[in-house]
């Protein structure tokens, strides 16, 4: 394994730790500076050319300390004890997954109590890295990193975003989303200054919005701002390709998207429109949809299911939290309400069953053919699949035809040659790379595809919504959800949705929500978005607010149906007219009042 993936070790360009240097706060040349993972001493070489002297570098690996102008302690950081105390840590600290961390680095985490609740399987060496780094900060000391995005977002991080709330808050957050810092590196990057010092104070956030590489004169621009005391004073401004504003500190440990007050505003507006729901009778109680919470919902709260009484909807599990629950995180303008009954919005994932697309292992090997002669068998195992490729907003353009031999099909080789000859030509070229498929878990024909995933939700289906499981929509400026007749299939690059039997929704009606400019400015806001690509696997889709209809309003069974009739004219005309299309997101807004 490379050093890169074992050690964590990409080196910060000097431009970026200019930059960073010049985040600490004028004080002392005197502070004490720790520097974690100090590599070949970039960092402690420019913080002595800005007269720092109290400076403590600390590196694993002795060959990168020994290229540093600057004397580096040879040692694992985690060996420091904490009783060391700094007025500032900085650097560019370790990105390993726990999958490549050597069995010393597992079982030295895995052996001590304190770790347990700060770590999982899905950990990055990262988290561990912050904490103690905090844990070395002196009272009001400052923590200046750069790091990857993703901790601030996924749900194992929450211990980590919870204990930075807990002792301290955030000066500034510097995200360069899709632009390159490091070569051969596509990471979305950050920037942050974390105070150990609670405060009400807001935050300057910066947003670069630039594929490439990152360019000298933007450096300097984002020093200049960083300079100017006006900025805590901005709601949003925008210079080409930079975007900056002031916001408040993280209210709760959730995942942390850092927008201008007002786009705040307006997606928490958005959310609760979405609260609508109509009550239910379910094991003896009357309560609305927006009162039941899923076990994910309860992970995200930290909530444990003991106290909570399960009840099913339709196919579908949720928990009754009792009025009186002490909780502090998820939604949290309702959480402060009084003692009644806690509300969320309703999401996509209460009304729609959610499912990736199968798995052949090798979809070249499987395609048709142009021109193949078929014999009736082979005919009878040809199904029609909808690609990421293929999808447009609300119909599917184009179908690819495949082979697709279910289990006990052909049940040996020399019935494959005999009965399915065309078939067995085809996959001759490739019969190598298919054997060697992961098999999970038993021994799979090489002419079978590898997971039928989903299979029996898209076969019984009466009509799917198809996305792509990674949208990109930057240039687009749109996703693309697409209504599918029943008969239709896909693989693992498109997820699907089916409508649940009790759901009086048609599916045009939820294709178009999903299609609205409302859901794209709260999935690209608040959504599991990487640069400009959104993903849409089961639990980044199962969040997104959803708005059920009033049925007993005239004037919402009025707007739905007409929904319903435009998507439907979409579909049938193969085309995305731009007129209707319009026509549909007026009717949705109208929904929001």
């Amino acid at each position: 394994m490379s050093k890169e993936k074992s050690l964590g070790q990409y080196f910060t360009p000097e431009s970026i730790a200019d930059l960073m240097v010049a985040l600490i706060s004028p004080s002392s040349s005197q502070q004490r500076v720790l520097e974690p993972s100090a590599g070949k001493g970039i960092f402690l070489k420019i913080l002595t050319q800005n007269n720092f002297t109290q400076l403590t570098g600390i590196e694993i690996d002795p060959m990168l300390a020994r290229q540093s102008p600057i004397s580096i302690r040879i040692s694992n950081f985690f060996d420091f004890p904490t009783t060391n105390k700094f007025d500032v840590v900085i650097g560019n600290p370790p990105y390993i997954r726990w999958k490549h961390l050597s069995m010393n680095q597992r079982e030295y985490f895995t052996s001590k109590p304190f770790w347990h609740k700060r770590m999982s399987g899905l950990t990055d060496i990262l988290q561990p890295f912050i904490f103690k780094c905090v844990d070395h900060l002196k009272p009001s000391g400052e923590l200046i990193f750069i790091t990857p995005v993703f901790w601030m977002q996924t749900l194992h991080a929450k211990p980590l975003r919870r204990f930075l709330l807990e002792n301290g808050s955030f000066d500034v957050i510097i995200n360069f989303h899709e632009t390159r810092i490091f070569p051969k590196v596509n990471l979305n990057l950050i920037i942050f200054k974390y105070r150990k010092q609670k405060r009400d104070q807001q935050i300057k956030v910066i947003n670069y919005w630039q594929k490439g590489n990152l360019e000298p004169q933007i450096v300097k621009r984002i020093l200049q701002l960083l300079k100017d005391p006006s900025l805590l004073k901005i709601e949003s401004k925008k210079e080409g390709n930079l975007e900056y504003f002031s916001t408040h500190q993280p209210l709760d440990a959730g995942p942390w998207r850092f927008l201008p007050l007002e786009s705040e505003k307006k997606l928490v507006s958005f959310e609760q429109k979405c609260h609508f729901s109509p009550i239910f009778e379910l094991n003896g109680h009357k309560v609305r949809l927006s009162q039941l919470f899923s076990i994910k919902d309860l992970e995200a709260l930290g909530h444990s299911i003991k106290n909570c009484k399960k009840v099913n909807l339709g196919n579908k599990s949720y928990f009754l939290i009792p009025p009186r629950a002490q909780l502090t995180e998820y939604f949290p303008s309702e959480v402060k309400s009084s003692s009644g009954p806690l509300s969320r919005f309703v999401q996509i994932g209460d009304v729609v069953e959610i499912g990736n697309g199968m798995v052949s292992g090798l979809d070249k090997a499987f395609r048709l053919k142009v021109n193949l002669e078929l014999t009736k068998k082979e005919t009878e195992i040809l199904i029609p699949i909808a690609k990421a490729k293929s999808l447009r907003r609300y119909y599917v353009e184009f179908l690819i035809e495949y082979f697709l031999a279910r289990p006990g099909v052909i049940p040996t080789e020399d019935i494959l040659k005999r009965d399915f000859p065309s078939l067995y030509e085809q996959l001759m070229p490739f019969r190598e790379a298919l054997t060697k498929r992961y098999q999970y878990n038993r021994k799979i024909p090489y002419w079978e595809w590898v997971f039928l995933r989903n299979y029996k939700l898209m076969k019984d289906a009466e009509s799917l919504i198809c996305v792509p499981c990674k949208e990109r929509f930057d240039k687009r400026g749109y996703f693309r959800f697409a209504l599918c007749e029943n008969g239709i299939f896909t693989t693992q690059d498109v997820t699907v949705l089916v409508k649940f039997n009790w759901v009086k929704e048609s599916s045009e009606y939820i294709t178009a929500f999903l299609n609205s400019k409302e859901v794209f400015e709260w999935v690209t806001n608040k959504g599991f978005v990487r640069g400009g690509v959104a993903e849409f696997s089961e639990e980044p889709l199962r969040v997104i607010p959803f708005r059920l209809i009033d049925w007993n309003s005239s004037l919402e069974r009025k707007i739905h149906d007409e929904i319903t009739l435009l998507v439907r004219e979409l579909y049938q005309d193969q085309m995305e007219d731009e007129s209707k299309i319009s026509e549909i997101n007026e009717l949705i807004s109208a929904l929001f009042g």
